[in-house]
């Protein structure tokens, strides 16, 4: 398949003024700008089995070869297209049965790629290891029964694998009273447990135990909102923050050296009062359901994105929602009335906030991003066709 690339150029800059701030040590930092630039639509062709709804891509490189990649749930195959090109390279079909079979009970679905040997696999019931073949080479039950109170990994951009042990994100829904919520975990993938527990999340949020304590209270009636954290780096240097949080928090080796400010100075992010908002559940005498509340306080979206050299951590502010009619379910949707670009540099320690471009936030899905050298992708919402992926590319660089 090949990369469809649109002849028109439309390219406009931006100016971003950058400032950093640390909450330890609140010093002044001079000023820097950036130019933000619209590059060339980035397009992927589909094949007749992939649907371009629901594609949740993402980038990695491997031996030195830059692939895009996503799972299409229908077909259960991972995809790998060379991202220079635009090709189809290579499909790994997922088995539903048999010594290779593959279960994801819960729906859920994530993968991180370390190497074509090493694709880590996690569905919340199990943790797999296989390859390109799709082979299962290791297969790990986690938990037989869905509950509340488990705990997972979470593979991400943040995820290393190293003789045999998986350093990751660790997920925990409900903390019971007076445990600690682990936000790191080092599973040795061999043995099939965890090795060791890292980062309490009381050291990133002063108001877990209000968080904690309204989460309990909420799983009792079978639905709750699960505050996000992301994460940028490795083992050894990592940045960490939350969906509500304009902070930065860096750790190396697991210790917190230091904070930093990056976020918008002119819109600030919602507390932990306004993230019980972001969501409104629903009661029934059978169910639960929990949908997005049309209006919605300043809030992050997405993951950090890094730049290819570490150098340059992104994230997105959306300035907040307002209420708005789908005419295909005539119900009230959010729709995003603003968002800020967030750049944060990890040599200079500085960071800059940008308007993204309403054209941008209102045609693109801001929580369906990534970064190749190339600049920042932002997925469109509304293909002009069903055999292709389009994304909005922008790139920043400092002038």
């Amino acid at each position: 398949m090949k990369t469809k690339v649109n002849t028109l150029l439309f390219a406009f800059s931006l100016i971003l003024t950058a400032c950093g701030t640390s909450s330890k040590d609140e010093s002044e930092t001079a000023n820097v700008t950036y130019q933000l630039t619209q590059l060339e639509d980035k397009v992927f062709m589909l094949d007749d089995e992939t649907s371009v709804d629901g594609i949740e891509a993402q980038y990695t490189v491997i031996d030195g070869v830059e692939y895009y990649s996503f799972f299409n749930r229908p077909n259960r195959h991972i995809y790998f297209y060379n991202y220079k090109t635009g090709e189809i390279v290579h499909k790994i079909k997922l088995a539903a049965d048999g010594p290779n079979e593959i279960l994801y009970p819960y729906y859920f679905f994530e993968y991180w790629v370390h190497d074509f040997d090493n694709i880590f696999v996690n569905t919340m019931q199990f943790y797999y290891r296989i390859n390109k073949e799709g082979e299962v080479l290791k297969r790990i039950l986690v938990n037989q029964n869905f509950s509340f109170s488990q705990t997972r990994l979470s593979l991400d951009a943040s995820t290393a694998f190293k003789n045999g042990k998986i350093y990751a994100s660790n997920t925990s829904l409900v903390t019971a009273e007076g445990d600690t919520s682990w936000l790191r975990a080092i599973y040795d993938f061999e043995k099939g447990e965890v090795e060791k527990y890292l980062l309490d999340e009381r050291t990133v949020l002063p108001d877990f135990e209000e968080k904690a304590e309204k989460i309990r209270e909420m799983s009792k009636s079978g639905g709750i909102s699960s505050l996000s954290f992301q994460f940028a780096g490795d083992d050894q240097n990592l940045y960490v923050t939350s969906q509500i949080s304009d902070s930065l928090y860096y750790f190396e080796n697991s210790e917190l050296k230091e904070v930093y400010f990056a976020g918008d100075p002119e819109v600030e992010s919602t507390d932990l009062d306004g993230f019980f908002t972001l969501s409104i559940i629903t009661k029934s005498e059978n169910s639960v359901s929990i949908g997005p509340n049309p209006t919605q306080p300043p809030h992050f979206v997405g993951t950090l994105l890094t730049s290819p050299d570490k150098q340059l951590i992104y994230r997105i502010l959306v300035h907040g929602t307002k209420p708005r009619i789908n005419p295909e379910t005539n119900e009230e949707e959010p729709k995003i009335f603003g968002a800020s670009l967030i750049v944060f540099d990890t040599k200079t320690k500085t960071s800059g906030s940008i308007n993204l471009p309403k054209e941008l936030v209102d045609q693109a899905s801001l929580s369906s991003t990534f970064v190749t050298e190339e600049g920042i992708h932002f997925s469109v919402k509304e293909a002009s066709s069903e055999s292709e992926k389009a994304y909005k590319v922008f790139k920043v660089s400092k002038l």
